[in-house]
């Protein structure tokens, strides 16, 4: 297996100094943004505590044990299979898409796809789970990151992109800078998200239902190029559902939505 890994030490300053900046200005700063700083201080802490100075300053794939992390779990949603190991994780940042008709506007909204840019934070399930789990509800308050781009300070680097090749969910983790495979899925199952573990939008979009998504060939017979992944689990989604009618909507439109995908393999 080939883990692909969050290059967090870098990420320490940009850390440090936004903690600095969220003591002056903390009331001034939405409460999710709040929140993912002080998960992520209480992270650093932590292994500031636990780990030399030296180490911190290189991390290496060891350090970043990826045989550690748990995943987010929901009743109902099955589990990882138990052949498989965590290959990569990623936060994604982008739009759930819908089309409506018009001519009938208590029509129901149809899903069309998504779109989104992947950033790496597999070391952060390692070393900061409570920050990365406050990560999507954050990021849906930044605007939507262009290509190249970090989505806020001590945010990973890029690790792909998300989107649907025809009908299928496709995973394409391949960039300038690395090669984990391109993956095409279809979904297993579907878990809409309780009450209590609800993460709207800014728009007041409900959180998107958690997946579970094997790999499948693609529409037209496409192959999965270069990936050992096997299933893949979408959780902690933040926002991206789309309004109970179409009354008001225009004919194609895009809801903000956020999640952390899990890459098993």
């Amino acid at each position: 297996m080939r883990p692909s890994i969050l290059l967090f030490a870098s990420a320490l300053t940009p850390i440090a100094s936004s903690l600095a900046i969220e003591k002056r200005h903390h009331n001034a700063w939405p409460e999710a943004i709040r929140s993912y700083y002080t998960a992520a201080a209480d992270s650093l802490s932590s292994l500031r505590s636990t780990i030399p100075t030296t180490t911190l300053a290189s991390l290496t794939p060891s350090t970043c044990n990826i045989a550690s992390p748990t995943m987010p779990s929901i009743s109902g949603l099955p589990p990882v299979s138990p052949s498989l190991a965590l290959y990569h994780v990623a936060v994604g940042r982008g739009t759930q898409n819908y089309t409506c008709d018009t001519a009938i506007p208590s029509s129901t909204p149809v899903p069309v796809g998504a779109s989104a840019i992947l950033y790496n934070t597999t070391c952060m399930s390692c070393l900061a789970p409570t920050a990365l789990a406050q990560l999507p509800s954050s990021a849906l308050l930044v605007p939507t990151p262009k290509e190249g781009k970090a989505l806020f300070p001590a945010q990973a680097l890029m690790s792909g992109h998300h989107y649907f090749t025809a009908s299928t969910p496709t995973f394409n983790l391949h960039t300038e800078s690395h090669n984990f495979g391109i993956q095409f899925t279809k979904v297993l199952s579907k878990v809409p998200v309780p009450d209590d573990r609800q993460q709207t939008g800014q728009d007041g979009s409900k959180a998107v239902p958690w997946l579970k998504l094997s790999s499948a060939d693609a529409d037209g017979g496409l192959a999965s190029d270069g990936s050992p992944v096997k299933e893949v689990f979408r959780v902690n989604t933040a926002g991206g559902s789309a309004p109970k009618t179409c009354d008001a909507m225009p004919a194609k439109f895009e809801v903000q939505y956020a999640a952390e995908y899990w890459f098993w393999g």
